[in-house]
C-alpha cells in the first residue's frame, strides 16, 4: 500500500509546474531573444561604422594625394631660377650696379 501511495504522490509532484521554474522559462527566454537582438543591432552597426571608415581613409588618401601635388606645384612655381625670369622678362627688374649698393649700418649682422 504504502508503494501506491508514494507513487500517487509522485505523480501529482510531477504533473504540477513548479512556480518558479514556471515564470523561469519565460523570462529566461525573453532575456535570450532580447540578447540576440541586442547582438544583432551592436553587428550592424560595427558594419556601418567600418564602412564609414574606409570611406574616411580613402578620402584621407586622396586628399594626401593632392597634397602631394599641391606641394610639387608650389615648389615648380616659386623655385629660384622661374621668380628671376619672371622678375627679369615681366617686370624689367636687373640686378643694380655695384656702385649703386649702400651698405645700412647698425642691421643684422652687417652693424
Amino acid at each position: 500500500m504504502r508503494a501506491a501511495g508514494q507513487r500517487s504522490s509522485r505523480a501529482s509532484e510531477l504533473s504540477a509546474p513548479a512556480p518558479v521554474g514556471g515564470l523561469l522559462v519565460p523570462v529566461l527566454l525573453l532575456l535570450v531573444v532580447m540578447s540576440c537582438i541586442a547582438v544583432i543591432q551592436s553587428s550592424h552597426k560595427s558594419r556601418k561604422l567600418f564602412g564609414e571608415l574606409q570611406d574616411l581613409r580613402r578620402d584621407a588618401m586622396s586628399l594626401e594625394e593632392e597634397w602631394g601635388r599641391l606641394l610639387l606645384e608650389q615648389s615648380t612655381w616659386a623655385s629660384p631660377d622661374r621668380v628671376q625670369d619672371m622678375a627679369v622678362q615681366k617686370l624689367k627688374m636687373q640686378a643694380p650696379n655695384i656702385r649703386e649698393v649702400k651698405m645700412v649700418r647698425g642691421y643684422g649682422k652687417a652693424g
